[in-house]
């Protein structure tokens, strides 16, 4: 009995045990349980308050953005508006002047056009052109009708006058006229520095007898068949055919050497060009012909050509209208300084 007492008190120990190990084992799944729900509900509502702070910081930073734009755009408002105004009222100052001095640019188209007629007078010899600007500028001067542009327009009037007393040259007429004596000189003949005569018979009385007259009879025979020439001075040597081509073709160059310098209004070359030609032609033509003395006479009219006449000075109405213009530039300044 015993025995039974202590196997019966052993199972129901045993059971007690068993029972007890169970109940353990469920409480601590559910503290298990309740620990991570615990830590769930900590975690979320971390969670939550991080993104409740994060929405917070972030509308505050949209906030501020929005301020500091809408700051910018009253800033650059104010800044357009500014310019705005300052460009008007410097419109308007333009406008003020363009209406109470639109003769300036009359006087600046003056000043322009008397610079322009030196610079053509002065590099180019153009004596018509710069005529023309003058006359142009002192157009200007008239349209703006200032008593005080009489100085000006009186260094002008005397400008033009001098212009047109410079003597006129057909440069063009003048070539055409130089290369038609050259064509002219290339048919002229060479001289001839000789003389030719028959000769005489020094025989006055032939001699008598039939030798002696077939003699004479020869004799006159041989004079008619024998030249003598007589010469004053020293017998000079006859031009060969190339001296005569070398001869024939300096004097062209020659005529266009005059030609060039007639372009190029270089006096003294043209006139020492024609000088040699004419010298040329005395010493180794046919003078005695018509036809060189033609072209002697025509060359010798040419030499007499001016081809760089005298040009006088214009740049007398250009410096009174720099000075006017500087005068009333600084008569401006003076009445600024002192409103």
């Amino acid at each position: 009995m015993a025995v039974v007492l202590v196997l019966i008190l052993a199972i129901i120990v045993g059971v007690l045990a068993w029972q007890g190990w169970l109940r353990l084992e469920a409480q601590q799944q559910r503290l298990t349980e309740l620990s991570d729900r615990a830590e769930g509900s900590a975690t979320q509502q971390s969670v939550d308050e991080l993104a409740a702070q994060l929405e917070s910081n972030q509308a505050a930073r949209q906030e501020q953005l929005e301020s500091t734009v809408s700051e910018l755009r009253n800033e650059f408002a104010d800044y357009r508006s500014d310019v705005d105004d300052t460009l008007d009222n410097v419109l308007d100052q333009l406008s003020q002047e363009q209406e109470t001095d639109e003769r300036d640019w009359l006087h600046a188209e003056a000043a322009y056009l008397l610079r322009l007629a030196n610079q053509r007078l002065q590099l180019e010899g153009d004596v018509e052109g710069a005529a023309a600007l003058l006359r142009t500028a002192d157009r200007r001067l008239a349209d703006a009708d200032n008593p005080a542009l009489t100085p000006v327009r009186r260094e002008i009037a005397s400008e033009l006058a001098a212009l047109d007393s410079v003597p006129r040259l057909d440069r063009t007429g003048v070539y055409l006229t130089l290369n038609a004596q050259q064509e002219r000189v290339a048919g002229l003949r060479l001289a001839q520095d000789v003389e030719e005569r028959a000769v005489t018979s020094s025989i006055e009385q032939p001699p008598t007898g039939t030798f002696q007259r077939q003699l004479a009879r020869f004799g006159e025979e041989l004079k008619d068949l024998v030249m003598i020439r007589h010469h004053d001075e020293a017998l000079e040597a006859l031009v060969t055919p190339e001296q005569e081509s070398y001869l024939r073709q300096s004097l062209r160059l020659i005529i266009e050497q005059a030609q060039l310098a007639l372009l190029k209004e270089e006096q003294g070359l043209y006139e020492a060009s024609l000088g040699k030609a004419l010298d040329l032609l005395d010493r180794y033509y046919d003078t005695s012909r018509e036809e060189a003395q033609r072209v002697i006479e025509r060359l010798e009219e040419l030499q007499q050509v001016t081809v760089e006449p005298e040009l006088p000075d214009i740049s007398g109405s250009q410096q009174a209208m720099t000075d006017f213009i500087d005068n009333r530039h600084a008569s401006r300044q003076q009445e600024g300084g002192e409103s």
